[in-house]
């Protein structure tokens, strides 16, 4: 079954009542951030809020991440083996630039005490993560998901990041880690939207995003949880298609190539057909 990451919602390691507000929220995706929400004064303490959050569960069923700082800062180590134990789905290195820095948290995780089944992601923010996609995705058996984080990188690039879609500046970068993704199996998930009081601009930037082939999008409202899920969510028109290639397949006789409305369905074509098919059962939480 594909697991629903259409929504990936923010909560920022600031603020204690974020991560006891989160338990309730219907999204996909809750990623818990050590990493650029908090100062460096506050780290520890905002790593200890997590963990009793976390701890206390009481979630309503949705994927947990946690984006911890880099191994290269002097948070990292200590963030990495904080959630080791947590019952989460999986960790979020930040600002992942090579294979190296995957292993070495794969390897503190698993001295830690994490489960297999606990994923590891990169985010991708810098021009030197965006060359080492494909290294960073095929680094290790835990690797579970790319996501790219376009502030940083605009910035990186010496560019200027717009709340608009169709982002042709960052259009490569885009492509690059969504190939890596895919190349490997991974899940991909979109950066955030800048502007969360344009519901409209964010409802074009989540259908530019699936058009690409991005799994979901983050994004810091949790108002706009609702208009990622339907973007990302096919259409009736698209769950048809996938009925009818379904079934012109079960219909096919063996050794003969099927078809539908006179055209070759392709390998390719089936596997869509049953990835959309299986979103079906995608239900928002609560």
């Amino acid at each position: 079954m594909i697991r629903a990451r259409r929504s990936v919602l923010y909560r920022l390691g600031t603020d204690l009542g974020s991560y006891a507000g989160a338990r309730d929220i219907a999204v996909d995706v809750l990623l818990f951030d050590l990493e650029d929400s908090v100062s460096p004064a506050d780290k520890a303490a905002a790593r200890d809020r997590l963990v009793a959050a976390i701890t206390r569960g009481g979630f309503a069923g949705q994927e947990l991440l946690v984006r911890i700082n880099g191994l290269d800062t002097p948070w990292g180590f200590a963030d990495a083996q904080a959630v080791a134990g947590l019952p989460i789905d999986g960790v979020m290195l930040a600002k992942a630039e090579d294979a190296g820095a995957m292993l070495a948290v794969d390897r503190v995780l698993a001295r830690a005490g994490a489960p297999a089944t606990t994923g590891l992601w990169a985010m991708i923010e810098t021009p030197r993560g965006v060359l080492a996609a494909d290294a960073i995705a095929g680094s290790c058996r835990r690797m579970a998901g790319l996501a790219i984080g376009l502030g940083d990188l605009s910035r990186g690039l010496g560019g200027f990041r717009r709340a608009a879609p169709f982002r042709l500046p960052v259009l490569a970068a885009l492509s690059t880690v969504l190939l890596a993704a895919r190349a490997h199996g991974l899940a991909a998930i979109d950066s955030s939207f800048r502007d969360a009081r344009d519901p409209l601009g964010f409802r074009a930037a989540c259908l530019e995003s699936r058009e690409l082939g991005y799994d979901g999008k983050a994004l810091t409202d949790p108002a706009l949880a609702a208009i990622a899920e339907e973007s990302f969510t096919p259409s009736a028109e698209e769950f048809a298609w996938a009925d009818r290639v379904l079934a012109a397949l079960e219909a096919s006789d063996p050794g003969i190539l099927p078809t539908l409305d006179g055209q070759l369905i392709e390998p390719g074509y089936a596997d869509v057909a049953r990835a959309i098919a299986a979103a079906r059962a995608w239900r928002r939480p609560g």
